[in-house]
């Protein structure tokens, strides 16, 4: 069973992140954070969507 997600209190900053981000690098953290928030993703989600294993 997967942990409950936790972390909703920074969505909103993390949000605000997302459109100063200038590296891709800087784009899959901030989106890493934001796509379980947001649309509650698994890790494995997240993982696919990013291209990273």
């Amino acid at each position: 069973m997967a942990r409950p997600v936790s972390g909703k209190d920074v969505l909103e900053k993390t949000k605000e992140t997302l459109a100063k981000a200038r590296t891709v690098e800087e784009l899959r953290q901030v989106q890493a954070v934001v796509l379980p928030l947001e649309y509650d993703f698994s890790i494995d989600q997240v993982a696919a969507v990013l291209g990273i294993s």
